[in-house]
């Protein structure tokens, strides 16, 4: 009697763990953290989007704002990256420390970039995501994901790039004439160029670039009058011959920004190029 009654209960257990093993894993939801600390200033905060349905493939695209490097915050950018969760990706929208008159000067963005990345990183598991990572960044934003992609990250963290409007050559604009664009360059480097050359062409994302650079992916509007369109032009040449994977979007009657139809293209086609690219 008491092997039959040790037998039932070894056929209860089997069967109830068949049972746990045919369960299908609960579909996990859409979820958002807002301002994650990853340094001691009050600018360097991110907020997490996590899309329905994530798992360990999920990737993740991490986001600099714009402004001239010192200005504008991430929260103005959050609704034009829902596209991107509801396309399955986590969104990381970061700030980061803005030039001020004596303090916060570059290089100290691309500290922040890598303490981003570094924090996502180590939370990716219990985000429940992967750990692949693409840069995303628009004008100054755009600036810094591509010097760092190409300069600073040197254990080939970032996976791929995608960039709109972005300065691109800071020695480019030094000689362009254009006081505005030269006086926003020398508050956020702290110096001008005849003051220290060296530093305007290390701050080039241009000039920085290896081939070893991750694939990208530039946007440019061609009536762009805060930053010159030739400067995304010029990046894609040298990309071209140092044989990196990229491709360039030129949008013929844009500016420095857009909205509409061009928007849409634009978030479509960086969906599709961080698909093809981050791995």
């Amino acid at each position: 009697m008491k092997t039959l009654s040790t037998l039932l209960l070894f056929l209860l257990l089997v069967t109830s763990c068949k049972q746990n093993f045919n369960e299908p894993e609960p579909v996990l939801e859409a979820k958002q953290i807002m301002d994650v600390s990853y340094g001691n200033a009050t600018e360097q905060t991110f907020d997490v989007y996590l899309p329905k349905g994530r798992g360990s493939s999920t990737k993740i695209i991490v986001f600099f704002h714009g402004g001239g490097w010192k200005d504008e915050d991430k929260s103005m950018y959050a609704p034009l990256l829902t596209y991107f969760v509801d396309n399955g990706f986590a969104v990381i929208n970061a700030n980061y420390r803005l030039a001020k008159d004596n303090a916060d000067k570059f290089p100290v963005q691309m500290q922040d970039i890598e303490q981003v990345i570094d924090q996502v990183l180590s939370d990716h598991n219990e985000y429940s995501v992967s750990d692949k990572i693409a840069l995303a960044g628009n004008s100054a934003g755009a600036h810094l994901v591509l010097l760092y992609a190409y300069a600073y990250d040197t254990n080939g963290r970032v996976k791929a790039v995608a960039a709109q409007s972005a300065p691109t050559d800071l020695v480019q604009a030094a000689n362009s004439g254009n006081t505005q664009a030269i006086n926003t360059v020398t508050y956020f480097l702290g110096k001008t160029y005849d003051e220290d050359a060296e530093l305007w062409k290390n701050a080039s994302p241009y000039w920085k670039v290896t081939a070893n650079a991750p694939p990208t992916i530039l946007f440019v509007g061609e009536k762009d009058d805060v930053v010159v369109p030739q400067q995304s032009v010029s990046l894609q040449q040298r990309l071209n011959t140092l044989q990196v994977k990229n491709q360039l979007i030129r949008y013929p009657n844009e500016g420095h920004a857009w909205l509409g139809a061009n928007l849409n293209d634009t978030r479509k086609k960086i969906v599709d190029w961080l698909n093809a690219n981050v791995d």
